[in-house]
């Protein structure tokens, strides 16, 4: 996995990828990413560190119930999502995206999604 994330961040502009968050907890780790469009997406998870490291983990693990795995994609085209971060780093959406501060002419989200503010 960190040669996976290496490759992402070492080739953001070719391969698409935007951004990337990662949780750890008790019992699970999930990891968000963000990508420029579907096209890169589905792209890069056909590319060889992608398809090595997959195969890897279904080698290793393969139907045991050592290790459960879910996978969601959301296509979500630009102006149809807004994210809010109150006294917070840049961070999720904004990160990826870019970041720009609600302003008076902004204040609502009915104004915001109109305006295509993320």
């Amino acid at each position: 996995m960190p040669g996976m994330i290496r490759e992402l961040y070492e080739n953001q502009e070719e391969l698409g990828f935007l951004s990337m968050e990662n949780y750890f907890g008790l019992r699970t780790t999930v990891m968000i990413t963000y990508w420029r469009s579907k096209e890169d997406l589905l792209a890069y998870s056909r590319g060889q560190k992608h398809l090595t490291a997959w195969k890897n983990f279904n080698r290793k693990i393969g139907d045991t119930n050592a290790v459960g795995v879910y996978h969601e994609t959301y296509v979500v085209p630009q102006g149809y999502y807004e994210a809010i971060y109150g006294n917070m780093p840049v961070y999720g959406l904004a990160k990826a995206s870019g970041h720009m501060p609600v302003t008076a002419e902004v204040r609502t989200a009915k104004k915001r999604l109109r305006t295509g503010v993320k």
